[in-house]
């Protein structure tokens, strides 16, 4: 923990004790709380309902069966070139119109950020209430094609592709996107494809989405022996509310991995495997009620001989003064903290890859939907370059390399040793052979 933070949590510490005084003398109205950080913001979009569309941010869409039949939800689009961060009075979810459960759900954008919603005063989530930012499910194997990759939800990643012998020539399904993407399955053993995982820390900060399942494997260039796609990693959502978070009993709040597809036949291929599992970090006052805070992993997609594996968990993190929230009410158990604390790390660290074989790579790419961001013009060795901010001198970076479908992800692990003010570069080399492939860097330390 930084000196920084460790200010920051005994300035909390300070509050609370302050706070029991002021509720000896009958006066708590005298105590300001602004965790969110948000009262004095001139940015702030009023108040949320989900029952009056006036109040909706602009571009807001309602969508009907969006998840499932009578499982509605409101589309708010992120900001394209923006952080992420959603200003609120307050915010209400509850039924629609029609009675269904409805969903305050969110658009990625460019820069794939996590959602964070910063609340001047209350949230509730009533009964039939959702906030979701899960992972979409891989897309089923069939005679005309291979199962499609799950998309993340915001700040997560897409599942990998299925492989399909007669039409994308691969027999091993491809990586799930992210840190923690799932292998695809590999036909010549006939291993099914692995479940995203989240790579994060307890504290959340920074905030990081879960990873997309592997696809599934094809055993025989015949129609229908098409895979599944792997299910999507869940979103990352960070609430930090002045006043009350009250999830109500058949209220939920949701970053749940996507599922894998389905096979297009059991004996000679395999479902896609599931998404991992999102971050969900809720900060305030009071967080109380009986309702849900789920970040579940994905689980593969039914059936066939090869089977798959579900992705794995995410994490739940609740920061509170007063935290009456049902113990038994989060998948999987929660962190739990006695104060909110700072809602973003001091200092924020940075990985970019910068040039891929002498080309510069794009100021937004969208690798991370599984999309083509730019075109190599001939197999073999590639030079990947990379610049770091923020990160020690000395610090591992590790570089993966994982074909779009039909091979095995490769890692190389780089040295950061051209450092100048803070700022470091590196580079790293690949012999690859003709096809599409996402590439991927990280980097791994502990701040003093």
């Amino acid at each position: 923990m930084s000196n920084r933070d460790r200010e920051r949590s005994r300035g909390v510490i300070a509050l609370v004790a302050v706070l029991c005084t002021l509720l000896a003398a009958g006066d708590a109205g005298a105590q300001s709380f602004d965790f969110c950080g948000c009262e004095g913001s001139t940015n702030g979009l009023g108040s949320f309902s989900s029952s009056d569309p006036s109040t909706w941010p602009p571009g807001s869409t309602l969508v009907n069966n969006f998840y499932a039949s009578c499982e509605d939800a409101i589309r708010i689009p992120l900001q394209p070139d923006g952080d992420g961060v959603l200003v609120f009075d307050s915010i209400t979810v509850g039924l629609d119109a029609r009675g269904c459960n409805l969903s305050m759900s969110f658009i990625n954008n460019k820069a794939n950020t996590p959602v964070t919603l910063l609340v001047k005063h209350d949230v509730t989530i009533q009964s039939g209430g959702r906030i979701n930012v899960s992972g979409f499910p891989g897309g089923d194997g069939s005679a005309g094609a291979a199962g499609t990759p799950g998309g993340g939800g915001p700040g997560g990643f897409a599942g990998g592709d299925g492989a399909y012998q007669i039409v994308n020539l691969a027999a091993d399904g491809g990586t799930g996107i992210g840190p923690g993407g799932g292998a695809g399955g590999i036909a010549s053993t006939h291993i099914p494809p692995i479940g995203g995982a989240l790579l994060s820390v307890p504290e959340l900060r920074p905030l990081v989405g879960g990873s997309g399942g592997g696809g599934g494997l094809s055993l025989a260039a015949s129609s229908t022996c098409s895979a599944g796609g792997g299910g999507g990693g869940g979103g990352a959502l960070l609430i930090a509310a002045n006043g009350t978070i009250d999830i109500q009993t058949n209220g939920i709040v949701w970053a749940d991995g996507g599922v894998g597809g389905t096979r297009g036949n059991n004996t000679c291929s395999s479902p896609g495997s599931g998404g991992s599992g999102g971050a969900i970090r809720l900060a305030a006052r009071t967080i109380q009620g009986g309702g849900q805070v789920l970040a579940r992993g994905g689980n593969y997609g039914c059936c066939g001989e090869f089977g798959g594996v579900g992705g794995s968990a995410g994490r739940i993190r609740l920061e509170a003064i007063t935290n009456t929230f049902s113990a038994s009410g989060t998948d999987p158990i929660a962190v739990r903290a006695p104060a909110p604390g700072p809602l973003t790390n001091p200092v924020t660290p940075t990985v970019r890859i910068t040039k891929i074989d002498g080309n510069a790579t794009p100021a937004q790419p969208i690798g991370y939907l599984n999309q083509i961001d730019m075109l190599v013009n001939a197999p073999g060795a590639i030079q990947i370059d990379l610049a770091t901010a923020d990160v020690p001198a000395g610090t591992d970076v590790e570089v993966t390399v994982k074909p779009k479908v039909g091979g095995a992800a490769t890692s190389q692990r780089v040295t950061l040793a051209s450092c100048t003010a803070g700022a470091c570069a590196a580079a790293s080399s690949f012999d690859l052979v003709a096809g599409a492939y996402i590439v991927e860097a990280r980097a791994t330390f502990q701040t003093p």
